[in-house]
């Protein structure tokens, strides 16, 4: 079987790390033989548009092609559009696609089923806005694009599955799980947190990129009402587009008088990524909403304490082990302030067992035997037709 993967974007992007790991995952079994291709989009519309021919073609030599979307790694709004165009009506085998940071808005579909059905529920400038939008926006038609040229969409938690209820078969929705990495840490936690000068502190850590809506801000709040030994890290850097709000984060710190026990890493290379995983004593992640969280699986792979906003996805972490993620209901700073004295009154543990055994369940070699198992469906859908 040959199995082709497009690794779209800069290396250190999320993304792009995903499609690298599965890659390197196939390598691994023998009944597979991987071909990738690599575009990295520069703006220049004849570079990029020759870089992804090139991919589409290389890729064609595979018996099936995956690659990953969302609305940002293949350009800005139309120019998603022409760099989806040119790559997928390139590309000559059957194509799966995993689709990332799922948010979309009700379709137009659905809130005219929903005005006819319950006249007043739906306004008439909402309908015709939403009526508009699937017909103009850029993210909706690119969505649209690349759902039409995959015979399947894998997603990663029925949260993601059900807000693209709308705008998908069924049929075509694959759910796996996000996968937990493979980690072997060369330093031990110790070392980590006397490298990195917390050897006194009780460290929480929120990962990933700093944007609104991710928690920061709760933290920030949180953290004049904790132990003076609690140190706070921001481990990632700011999203681009969100300056601004990372200089209110920033004031407000300074405002509640615990801009000293916040340290702000920025981006972090592999090893520094894991001195700060190892060295934390409970990972926080507070978010109002997510997609599926690269930085959940992160934590789950050094199987950190993890506390995190009640939201649905987490609520499927715990359906697969119990009790595995701690939750607090109480999306204010006293009820995250509350949750984590809860938790430090346990006493930290480096390693939690159930975190652990939720890890072994989403190691990467048992979820890609799930993407394996799709490869083949489609590989005999294929050939009978």
């Amino acid at each position: 079987m040959n199995i082709g993967y497009l690794h779209i974007g800069l290396p250190q992007h999320g993304i792009h790390r995903y499609g690298r790991l599965l890659a390197a995952e196939a390598r691994t079994r023998s009944q597979i033989n991987v071909i990738e291709a690599d575009v990295q989009l520069t703006g220049d519309r004849s570079c990029d548009r020759h870089a992804l021919i090139n991919a589409a073609q290389t890729l064609s030599q595979a018996d099936v092609i995956h690659f990953q979307y969302n609305r940002v790694i293949w350009g800005e709004d139309w120019r998603q559009i022409h760099h989806l165009n040119t790559f997928l009506d390139r590309c000559s085998r059957p194509l799966i696609v995993t689709l990332h940071d799922i948010f979309y808005p009700p379709s137009s579909a659905t809130l005219v089923h929903k005005y006819r059905s319950h006249p007043g529920s739906v306004r008439v400038a909402e309908l015709i806005k939403a009526i508009l939008r699937d017909q103009l926006s850029p993210n909706i038609l690119a969505l649209q694009k690349v759902i039409s040229r995959s015979q399947s969409a894998f997603v990663c938690t029925q949260e993601e599955a059900r807000r693209l209820s709308d705008r998908i078969v069924s049929s075509k929705i694959k759910i796996i799980p996000h996968f937990v990495e493979s980690r072997t840490p060369g330093i031990s936690r110790i070392e980590s947190r006397k490298v990195l000068h917390l050897d006194n502190f009780t460290v929480i850590t929120l990962l990933g990129f700093i944007y609104s809506g991710k928690g920061h801000k709760l933290l920030i709040q949180a953290l004049p009402h904790l132990p003076a030994h609690v140190k706070l890290i921001f481990a990632g850097g700011v999203s681009p587009g969100h300056e601004a709000y990372f200089q209110d984060l920033m004031a407000l710190a300074e405002k509640e008088g615990v801009r000293d026990r916040i340290h702000v890493t920025g981006y972090l290379s592999e090893l520094e990524l894991e001195r700060y995983l190892l060295a934390t004593d409970l990972a926080v992640c507070p978010f109002r909403q997510t997609s599926a969280s690269s930085s959940l699986s992160t934590w789950l792979s050094v199987a950190c304490p993890i506390l995190a906003s009640s939201i649905p996805q987490i609520a499927e972490y715990n359906a697969l082990a119990p009790g595995a993620i701690k939750i607090f209901e109480d999306y204010t700073p006293n009820g995250l302030k509350a949750a984590i004295l809860e938790f430090l009154a346990t006493g930290c543990k480096p390693e939690d067992h159930k975190i652990a055994a939720l890890r072994h369940q989403l190691s990467i070699s048992n979820i890609f035997d799930q993407h394996l198992h799709y490869y083949n469906r489609l590989l005999e859908f294929d050939y009978v037709a």
